[in-house]
């Protein structure tokens, strides 16, 4: 059965920052993010989101995709999931150069 993914507040305006910081590329790279982030929260997170492991500055619950974005970005997906219910819930879209104490979960 497939889980149904909740995008946090905090994680959209997350990935809108991510949006904002893509103008500074071309159209066609920025699209190609997009079609892939759209891709693994769609697909991958929805089919088998329990595949990823923990995130490993908190360990569980919270699970962690690392979403790589060209060769010296990285973004880490920050999600929970309730499997009695199928659902994941997004709760960050966080920039893995980032302080790791300015994480809020």
């Amino acid at each position: 059965m497939a889980y149904r993914v909740r995008i946090d507040p905090l994680a959209l305006r997350e990935i809108e920052r991510f949006a904002e910081y893509l103008r500074d590329y071309s159209e066609d790279f920025s699209i190609e993010q997009f079609e892939r982030l759209d891709r693994i929260l769609r697909e991958d997170l929805t089919e088998s989101p329990v595949t990823w492991a923990y995130f490993p500055l908190t360990g569980a619950p919270y699970r962690a995709y690392l979403f790589r974005v060209g060769r010296r970005t990285q973004y880490w997906i920050i999600y929970t999931v309730d499997e009695e219910t199928h659902i994941v819930d997004i709760l960050s879209f966080w920039n893995a150069a980032r302080d790791p104490d300015t994480l809020e979960l």
